[in-house]
């Protein structure tokens, strides 16, 4: 009987000990984003912060791509000139801002970010894409004042390295602006801030991408460029943000929280009309674009610069609906949203539309080229005929 009786203590022992255990993990789940926002809390003001060694765009080593300067810029495969405003990845937790200098978050953008999202625009020409101080997602997570100076931080990193590039890009090549995720937010703020000007004859085209643009910004800070309406279209801005099945909490997000940049602060999007250019048919219509279309997504970690990674195609259609991309289950697991801590937040670790971009950004360049209206480039002077003059005497005249 005491035998008995032990075992079934020990039993109800076992079930609690198992009942407490799943009412901890379902209490994780349910709240594991609220936990992963408050670990990257930097637990300081923004004013008080020491803030990370701004990066010398002077030097290569605080840039993630840069052509050789020295060389003729007309030797490199593709005509254009593209500057790529990558996506964050830095998280928070002891920073608002990424420090540049740790070579192991250095290394991560490297593995991630070059390949999936600055990879794709070699086609079109020199690539330039800078390391700059990110501002954290956990900026992301809030809307504190803090988060909002730590966002203004990193584009005064991303202005200066704009300026470096255009002191380098010849005024005869065509320009592509890509910018993801926080990098769109960024791209955004350097179309209102250059391209009000001759700039936007060179624009081949802007990608904004995986960030809301409100359709209103064309009528103010963007009011001297429109959207892009066709695959050729140049002088002009793409933008979307696409969102699988199972992701109607983060497309809320994106659609009603998210920060933009306008008058000076940034402000909450909240549901404003966004534009929404489907990669599958380079065009603003709500018609949903079959897998057939579609010319490639990439997972491509830790690829060495100049290696190609091999696109899958067919895998997505898309269509654009109430100024969202939303797009089919990928059939290729890696083209999927991993399930992790925060991931909503998180930039994806491939980029669906990597073939769509490459191949579209290249024919943009060209079709600017086509039009003829950019300066000729002057012939370098070791290209001209050298003429010998002969010395002949002068022959005083009486």
């Amino acid at each position: 009987m005491a035998k008995s009786r032990q075992l079934s203590t020990q039993t109800y022992l076992l079930f609690a000990a198992i009942s407490v255990s799943i009412l901890i993990l379902g209490a994780f789940i349910y709240y594991r984003n609220d936990i992963f926002q408050s670990l990257q809390d930097p637990g300081q003001p923004f004013q008080t912060y020491e803030r990370p060694e701004a990066p010398n765009y002077n030097l290569a080593k605080n840039w993630m791509d840069l052509p050789d300067l020295a060389a003729d810029p007309y030797e490199n495969d593709g005509a254009g000139d593209v500057f790529v405003v990558t996506p964050v990845l830095f998280k928070g937790g002891d920073h608002w801002n990424l420090p540049i200098t740790r070579d192991y978050q250095i290394d991560k953008l490297n593995r991630i970010i070059r390949p999936n999202y600055v990879a794709p625009y070699r086609m079109s020409g020199r690539v330039f894409a800078p390391y700059y101080r990110q501002a954290s997602l956990y900026t992301a997570m809030t809307n504190r004042e803090d988060a909002r100076r730590a966002q203004d931080l990193a584009y005064q990193d991303v202005h200066r390295a704009f300026t470096f590039f255009l002191k380098h890009s010849p005024p005869e090549r065509p320009i592509i602006l890509a910018g993801h995720g926080q990098g769109a937010s960024h791209a955004q703020r350097l179309l209102a801030d250059f391209f009000d000007t001759d700039l936007k004859n060179r624009l081949a085209a802007a990608f904004i991408i995986d960030h809301p643009l409100p359709l209103e910004k064309f009528s103010n800070d963007l009011k001297n460029l429109s959207p892009c309406e066709t695959e050729t279209s140049t002088g002009c801005v793409i933008a979307w943000g696409a969102f699988m099945p199972g992701d109607g909490m983060i497309a809320e997000r994106f659609a009603t929280r998210l920060n933009i940049y306008e008058r000076g602060d940034y402000r909450m999007i909240n549901d404003r009309p966004l534009l929404c250019v489907n990669p599958l048919l380079w065009n603003r219509s709500n018609d949903y674009a079959p897998r057939r279309l579609h010319k490639g997504g990439v997972a491509a970690i830790g690829l060495e610069p100049g290696i190609e990674p091999a696109p899958r195609s067919k895998q997505i259609g898309a269509q654009c609906q109430d100024g969202l991309l939303y797009v089919d289950k990928p059939k290729s697991r890696s083209l999927r949203r991993p399930f992790r801590i925060g991931g909503q937040y998180r930039t994806l670790p491939f980029n669906l539309f990597y073939e769509d971009i490459r191949q579209n950004a290249a024919l943009r360049v060209q079709s600017v080229i086509e039009k003829g209206h950019l300066p000729e480039r002057v012939e370098k002077l070791d290209d001209l005929e050298v003429i010998e003059i002969q010395e002949s005497p002068v022959t005083p005249v009486d």
